[in-house]
């Protein structure tokens, strides 16, 4: 038996490095196969490089989605999480606010990159009305930073390099926002490596879909995922959904009934809020949204 750490994800295998570097193609049975990037495990050799999924350590923390089907684990154990956004392709309002409830339910620190931002020079109507829905979404409680990767690399580098070492962070974004790029800038020659590890291990057909972790000097750790267009959270119960939306929580305590919807009810101290500009009406209404999805996910199970 060894132990070892989940380096990538290939869905049905894994690949995992034990404490003397060696990689090994990982394989897990029944429950065993719940293994996300950044687990310990316990392995068991079973032949040439390959072994089984004996045990999974504990986890500190764990990102990931999940939707009425399946659920997509992300990554565990994490130091924090990077969205990266960009207004090119643009962004997705939602997906910032289904990110941010799921690291508050994880309680994983989370920071936005807006990258590309040198398309927006020049155009301080259209970066202000960014900063400002970026401000409504998360109540200005997450670091945000403007950057170009592309254009000013040496910039981006010396603002991310002493926030990101020691560290081991997810990186998650939709397509095309600049992931491979901040990577490659960070851990020069991250994603070539990757990829001969994954030929060699017969592990590349499917690499589009797998997440995988860098290692880079300073201790830094950062974890790929795929781009993604949907970030579902089944897995939260209402409450869960409550204490990720504080503002909501905390203003719904006033009203006068105890099970109030913040709907149509009277004397309702969320709709209040929102009339005199205490509450931001973006939270407010992905928290509706959020709801009627789980209301919806449970009357069909």
């Amino acid at each position: 038996m060894l132990n070892a750490l989940v380096v990538a994800s290939y869905g049905r295998h894994f690949l995992a490095r034990d404490d003397s570097g060696t990689i090994w193609q990982v394989y897990g049975k029944g429950k065993r196969r719940d293994v996300a990037v950044g687990d310990e495990i316990v392995i068991l050799p079973s032949g040439d490089m390959q072994a089984w999924v004996e045990d999974i350590q504990p986890r500190k923390n764990l990102v990931y989605r999940s939707d009425a089907l399946k659920s997509k684990m992300f990554a565990a154990n994490l130091d924090g999480v990077l969205l990266m956004l960009a207004i090119s392709p643009p962004y997705s309002p939602e997906l910032l606010g289904r990110t941010l409830t799921a690291c508050k339910h994880a309680e994983v620190p989370l920071t936005i990159l807006f990258n590309k931002v040198d398309i927006l020079e020049g155009d301080s109507e259209t970066l202000e009305a960014v900063e400002q829905e970026l401000f409504e979404i998360t109540l200005g409680e997450v670091p945000t930073h403007y950057i170009s990767v592309t254009e000013r690399p040496a910039e981006t580098e010396t603002l991310l390099r002493p926030l990101l070492e020691k560290k081991r962070t997810l990186i998650l974004g939709q397509s095309g926002m600049g992931k491979s790029t901040l990577i490659n800038l960070l851990i020069p020659g991250a994603l070539a490596a990757t990829n001969e590890i994954s030929m060699a291990l017969n592990a590349g057909k499917h690499t589009t879909t797998h997440t995988q972790m860098h290692f880079g000097e300073e201790g830094l750790e950062l974890i790929d995922s795929p781009g993604f267009q949907a970030f579902g959270l089944h897995h939260l119960s209402e409450s869960d959904l409550l204490n990720a939306f504080t503002d909501i929580r905390d203003e719904g305590n006033k009203c006068r009934f105890a099970n109030c919807q913040h709907k149509r009810e009277p004397d309702c101290a969320v709709k209040n809020g929102l009339e005199d500009g205490t509450l931001s009406p973006a939270r407010y209404a992905l928290y509706q949204m959020l709801k009627a999805e789980l209301q919806e996910a449970s009357q069909s199970y």
